[in-house]
């Protein structure tokens, strides 16, 4: 019996466009807008030494928690799977309805 055509993607195809290194247009958008938040946050008083460097602090580790949560692979075979990914489709797993089968009254006197 003949089957019909068959398709192979290989594992390493990705719908976005890659700009630079493996950063796609939507990561190089999440980073100047953490970058922009951050010049922002840092331009608001008060403007005293202590506050100042505080505040460069605060950004700096913000856009390192962006840029490794745009960088990571939890899984290290497959590239093209992100964190975001993976946590997006765990949100919408926990989120979605689950079945769960009983047993009937008469089944569970069967079984014993």
């Amino acid at each position: 019996m003949k089957k019909g055509k068959e398709f192979i993607f290989p594992e390493n195809v990705e719908k976005e466009y890659g700009v630079w290194r493996d950063y796609t247009l939507k990561d190089i958008g999440y980073l100047a807008l953490t970058v922009g938040a951050g010049l922002a946050f840092v331009a608001v008083p008060p403007y005293g030494v202590y506050f100042t460097v505080f505040k460069i602090v605060l950004v700096i580790i913000a856009m390192t928690i962006v840029m490794a949560i745009l960088t990571i692979k939890p899984i290290s075979s497959r590239r093209n799977i992100r964190v975001r990914d993976y946590l997006k489709t765990r949100r919408q797993y926990n989120a979605s309805q689950k079945l769960f089968f009983l047993k009937t009254k008469s089944d569970s006197r069967r079984n014993k």
